[in-house]
């Protein structure tokens, strides 16, 4: 029978993982909302962002350096991909754009590959100390970390997007395109803006779980997959319901690997989505 602190613990265990599918999740909303289209490539910033950071810790920069060069580096690397590769199709169809950002996503798999090698890299804890003692459970301190990052990410998104001219001129674009053209807003601007924090959110997630997950080139696809989920049972417009979504997804995995097997996660994970697409299919949040 399990015992309390394990509850708490596989609590904990959840919303580790959930904060990082819901950072991801928010990161194919914002590209979404603005240019119509999923980009499948955000698995590869989650890990670019995360071995950057490791690369640059061990060249010996200071941390907090690192942190901000690594976001840097895959908040351009989005913007270039938008701008070089996305943009010269934007109207072929979104067949084709989708077809391209899994070729973008392959892309950087193997560029990473050739950088980073197969080899597993792990990022030192951002701050150190011992395990926190909570209910019988412990708690690492790179688990608050996770939970403050991805805090103030939603925090930063909705002052951007409720209290900026550039983020309202993203709103409109997103609501309606024509629209908002009519209006002189720069579509083109507003969809390469998405693309850069889009990439540099998934990279930010990726950098946050760094110390606690044995990060390769190859390591971005599972959570790619679990955040395109949350998307989707959220609702692909809602940035809310994607957090709210990513947590769900994060917490059901959780309880269901410590109480009743790993082989099922995946199972009821995919089932939980399946059962939301069937009777709503615009996601818990999203508009019908």
């Amino acid at each position: 029978m399990t015992d309390f602190s394990h509850i708490v613990q596989f609590f904990f265990s959840g919303l580790t993982s959930g904060s990082m599918y819901a950072l991801i999740a928010v990161s194919l909303v914002i590209v979404y909302k603005v240019s119509l289209l999923i980009c499948f490539a955000q698995g590869e910033f989650f890990v670019i962002g995360a071995l950057a950071m490791v690369t640059l810790v061990s060249k010996g920069l200071p941390m907090p350096l690192a942190f901000v060069l690594s976001i840097l580096i895959s908040t351009v690397l989005g913007a270039l991909v938008q701008r070089m590769l996305i943009k010269p199709i934007q109207n072929a169809g979104i067949g084709n754009l989708i077809v391209m950002t899994i070729a973008i996503s392959l892309t950087l798999r193997g560029a990473a590959l050739l950088v980073w090698g197969k080899e597993s890299h792990i990022l030192k804890p951002f701050s150190s100390g011992a395990p926190i003692p909570v209910l019988g459970a412990t708690l690492q301190p790179q688990v608050l970390w996770i939970i403050s990052i991805t805090i103030v990410v939603l925090i930063m998104i909705w002052i951007f997007f409720e209290k900026t001219k550039l983020g309202i001129a993203m709103r409109a674009c997103a609501e309606n395109r024509l629209g908002a053209s009519l209006m002189g807003i720069s579509t083109d601007k507003a969809a390469l803006l998405a693309w850069a924090w889009g990439s540099g959110i998934g990279a930010l997630a990726g950098m946050a779980v760094a110390p606690l997950l044995f990060m390769q080139y190859g390591s971005g696809v599972m959570p790619m997959v679990k955040g395109f989920i949350a998307v989707s049972i959220g609702g692909l417009s809602s940035i809310v319901g994607s957090v709210v979504a990513g947590l769900l997804l994060g917490t059901v995995e959780a309880y269901t690997i410590g109480l009743i097997s790993s082989k099922f996660s995946d199972t009821i994970v995919f089932s939980l989505l399946m059962v939301v697409l069937i009777f709503k299919p615009s996601g818990l949040f999203g508009k019908g």
